[in-house]
């Protein structure tokens, strides 16, 4: 499977390589639970099969001449898997980074006992993004089920790849569309390096002393808040009505939960850039059947506080923004630019080592992702997963983060229940303060989703 190494990385891959730094690694944790004990053996046969399988998640890199990079094969070496029962920690390295040059861009750390099951994997964004995680994920349990059930009538389906399709994991042109010209797409582009260049985004503030006792916050940083039912399908309802996607009624709530976090923190003013970086899946046709990589491309939405005191404005301009986006794939013209910028001699360090935010925060929007999942395994009555003896029952998140952006959001639903998750900067923020600007982002959204059940009775009492 492995044949098509040494490749060369792609432009966003060397990108992701660069910025890996003490203090902020580019690495991402995927933590799951289940019901029922993981089996060792089982789990060991699933690791190798699943690398085996992903030549990325089980190489290391290498640099060649001219300063670029490549990917070579790690031969038979495993990843790292800590192995302790249920009740003991995850204790993660002082620094937590994955060298590509010595290891390979995968970990796991194994908590069983009680009929209980916690994994937590620690993946390279080098080496995939979180769509590349799951398929990945979804072939280790594939074949743990496999070995665990070997007469079993039906067994799991492998997901197809072929190693030779990650030769096109860098093909992403931006769509060609006749209704703008590329004069126009030009335009546009130089008014986006303008206003991102010049007006740089504004940090989340760090949050005033608070007179309890401030609890340090430890890696990875992460909180999470699960959102009820109700509040799910409302939230589809206000999109529907408002001609809006979920996702962009999600960036104008975090983008007005900034604004109020900075109020309520530091002073603002009016010139302010509230700025949110979304990352996007930019697979297309051309990558079925692709192994696990990293094909994500990003898109900003940036606004001064003045722009956000209209919210049914803001609503409109960033769904105008999402469309022209969306319709030409823009996203992959970030990652020409990076094309561009490898070649020049220190260009990629430049821009990496601005002394100014990229953006305010990041919102990762990823949608069900039991559903890569569920599509190759049976599920219960709940519609959750079964994994051989294991039942998949939660799944949380931990994306990376940026110098002087302190906050990475991530939006989920599982199980029909809409989940926000936030990884904070711990010289930034403490426990309680992490918590805070979490339920203030959660606290709008929830607001918003009322907005649903109060037309409804609106009309009910119109009746």
């Amino acid at each position: 499977m492995s044949n098509v190494l040494p490749i060369p990385l792609a432009p966003f891959e060397e990108y992701l390589l660069a910025d890996d730094r003490p203090g902020y690694r580019m690495t991402f944790l995927i933590e799951q639970a289940f019901d029922g004990e993981i089996d060792r053996p089982a789990f060991e046969i699933g690791i190798a099969e699943a690398c085996r399988r992903h030549p990325l998640l089980s190489a290391f890199v290498r640099k060649r001449r001219l300063l670029t990079w490549q990917w070579i094969s790690a031969g038979d070496t495993q990843p790292p898997v800590d192995w302790a029962s249920l009740n003991e920690p995850v204790n993660f390295p002082e620094d937590p980074g994955i060298d590509l040059a010595k290891e390979i861009g995968v970990r796991f750390f194994v908590r069983v006992g009680n009929g209980q099951s916690r994994l937590v994997t620690q993946f390279h964004h080098a080496c995939c993004d979180g769509m590349g995680a799951i398929q990945y994920l979804s072939d280790l349990f594939a074949a743990y089920t496999r070995y665990l059930f070997p007469n079993a009538e039906k067994h799991p389906e492998y997901q197809p790849v072929q190693a030779s399709h990650l030769l096109r994991r860098g093909d992403l042109n931006v769509h060609r569309d006749e209704t703008m010209s590329w004069f126009r797409l030009f335009r546009r582009t130089l008014g986006y390096a303008w206003k991102y260049g010049v007006h740089s985004a504004k940090p989340l503030a760090r949050a005033l002393p608070s007179p309890q006792a401030a609890t340090p916050l430890t890696y990875p940083g992460t909180l999470t808040r699960t959102l009820s039912d109700s509040a799910q399908r409302a939230l589809r309802q206000v999109a529907r009505r408002r001609n809006a996607t979920v996702n962009e009624l999600l960036i104008c709530e975090l983008m007005l939960a900034i604004r109020d976090w900075n109020q309520r923190h530091s002073s603002v003013k009016d010139t302010d850039q509230i700025s949110i970086l979304v990352p996007t899946n930019l697979r297309n046709l051309d990558h079925d059947q692709m192994p696990a990589a990293n094909v994500m491309g990003l898109v900003a939405f940036q606004r001064p506080v003045s722009d956000l005191n209209q919210p049914e404005k803001l609503l409109e301009s960033v769904k105008e923004e999402s469309h022209f986006y969306k319709k030409w794939r823009y996203a992959a013209s970030t990652l020409d630019g990076l094309e561009v910028v490898r070649w020049i001699p220190g260009g990629l360090r430049l821009i990496l080592n601005r002394k100014k935010a990229i953006s305010s925060a990041i919102l990762s929007c990823i949608g069900d992702p039991s559903l890569a999942i569920s599509a190759v395994f049976p599920v219960n009555e709940e519609g959750n997963p079964i994994l051989g003896n294991l039942i998949f029952s939660d799944l949380n998140s931990a994306p990376p983060i940026r110098p002087l952006t302190h906050a990475s959001f991530t939006t989920w639903h599982f199980s029909n229940k809409l989940r926000l998750g936030v990884r904070c900067d711990a010289t930034v923020f403490t426990q309680e303060s992490a918590q805070e600007l979490l339920d203030l982002y959660a606290d709008r959204v929830i607001k918003l989703a009322a907005t649903a059940t109060d037309r409804r009775e609106a009309a009910r009492v119109a009746a």
